[in-house]
């Protein structure tokens, strides 16, 4: 048996009418969700996409009313944001999605008073990630008022207030109330 190289696998395909990779891909689409969330981003199809990750983020830190306590799993929302950043190369829905992020957990935190060190970190982290990411494509300004409120609404335990504004304040200057 061979061994699978990306190579062989282009030396494969190759091979192949136009028609036949049509229909693979075609298959491939059918067969695995993932694919076809793949190629619906590569096409310009982003709204249902961006929805769905974000829904995923709301969904295990936004207490829903039939679904009663959230489930509050950071690394469900991690990876949420990770996937979306493997499709999605927009840096505003990357922006929009990792923002979500941060406010889901941050008032999470603020409404259950959580005491592990991982929620405020996680966020703040994030926070700062995607603060250097804007600006460093330039887009600061545009996302500024939301980087605000996300601070101005932010729980003082652990420090959390005073981590946010401080990364706020590298790429913003004073924060003033």
């Amino acid at each position: 048996m061979k061994k699978f190289t990306l190579p062989a696998l282009k030396k494969e395909l190759a091979k192949k009418t136009k028609e036949e990779l049509i229909k693979e891909i075609s298959s491939l689409c059918q067969e695995f969700p993932q694919v076809k969330e793949y190629y619906k981003a590569q096409y310009g199809d982003t709204s249902d996409i961006l929805k769905r990750y974000i829904d995923i983020i709301e969904k295990e830190f936004v207490e829903g009313k039939r679904r009663g306590m959230p489930k509050a799993r950071l690394s469900v929302a991690k990876n949420a944001v990770k996937d979306f950043r493997k499709l999605i190369t927009d840096i505003e829905l990357v922006a929009d999605v990792m923002f979500t992020f941060v406010e889901c957990i941050s008032n999470f935190n603020d409404e259950f008073g959580v005491d592990e060190e991982d929620y405020y970190t996680d966020p703040e982290d994030m926070f700062e990630e995607v603060l250097q990411l804007l600006k460093k494509n330039g887009l600061s300004d545009k996302f500024q008022e939301r980087a605000y409120d996300i601070v101005n609404r932010a729980t003082d335990s652990w420090g959390h207030l005073d981590s946010l504004q401080e990364r706020y304040e590298d790429v913003y200057g004073d924060f003033i109330r």
